[in-house]
């Protein structure tokens, strides 16, 4: 039994990533978000063993143009349902509804908390407060290995209690150092509105999360949709260690995901996964 995602592309120049599912029986793979460019976007998967344009679902966790510019297009190519929230649609001509029926893509909405199945593959939406709302994070379940993605949330509220509970793959958010970004180049708006309550997690928010609330079951962990501007790998790795290590996590295997390349994180096996311990969610 395998689950894994995989982080083809991170950062504010462009996300994708796919979820690879396989219970012994059934296959699905999906494609989360894909705000880059379709060749980049089939280079990565092919990188990685699969192929883009034959996925079983399209994913999108919100209407910002690096992680929707694409996804109707992807959606379109695969003959794949897209599953997303009506409100995050109609943003810009890419995701219009004059492109989705010209290029005759089934919209499947979605809601917060409202648990649906792809295959074996059981996917709940958890809206986050950015402010590109609605904006949703997904947690994996395959018969009770469970992984989960959370990037673009100004806050951690809606990850505490029970959301994570068995999560042994997490791929989160470390998007900038609160220093790096009060002294660099951005204005003070911009600065304002990327550290606010609906923007991006820092390096701190995010550490100081999985110091108080990480899962025990915790694996594997990705850091994702790192600033180019206000953030570098060095940091955000040691604020995640940080973190680990005061939550008594020292094994976790711990990576930075790339702008442009492929990043694996594999669900596995553990005690507080098991189906009969799976958390209700609230």
């Amino acid at each position: 039994m395998t689950l894994e995602i995989l982080t083809l592309a991170s950062g504010s120049s462009g996300n994708c990533a796919l979820v690879h599912a396989n219970d012994g029986q059934e296959r699905v793979v999906i494609a989360l978000d894909c705000g880059i460019a379709q060749r980049n976007a089939r280079n990565l998967a092919q990188d990685a063993g699969f192929l883009f344009t034959h996925v079983d679902a399209v994913l999108l966790t919100h209407h910002h143009g690096d992680h929707s510019g694409n996804i109707v297009a992807t959606a379109a190519r695969a003959k794949a349902p897209l599953y997303a929230h009506p409100d995050a649609m109609g943003h810009n001509q890419k995701t219009s509804a004059g492109e989705v029926a010209r290029r005759q893509v089934e919209v499947r909405p979605i809601a917060d908390r409202l648990s649906f199945s792809v295959g074996p593959l059981e996917i709940t939406p958890i809206r986050v407060p950015h402010d590109g709302d609605p904006c949703f994070g997904f947690v994996f379940d395959l018969n009770g290995q469970r992984a989960a993605y959370f990037t673009d949330l100004g806050s951690t509220d809606a990850l505490i209690g029970s959301t994570l509970q068995g999560v042994s793959a997490l791929v989160l958010e470390f998007n900038h150092d609160i220093n790096m970004l009060r002294n660099g180049p951005y204005p003070r708006d911009l600065q304002n509105r990327v550290a606010g309550p609906s923007g991006h997690l820092s390096n701190a928010q995010a550490a100081g999360f999985l110091a108080q609330h990480a899962p025990a079951s915790l694996r594997e962990l990705g850091l994702a949709h790192l600033s180019r501007h206000n953030n570098t790998p060095e940091l955000a790795l040691a604020a995640a260690r940080a973190g680990l290590r005061q939550a008594g996590l020292n094994a976790v295997v711990t990576q930075a995901c790339p702008i442009l390349r492929v990043a694996r994180f594999v669900a596995t096996d553990v005690a507080q996964a098991s189906p009969n311990n799976k958390p209700t969610l609230h």
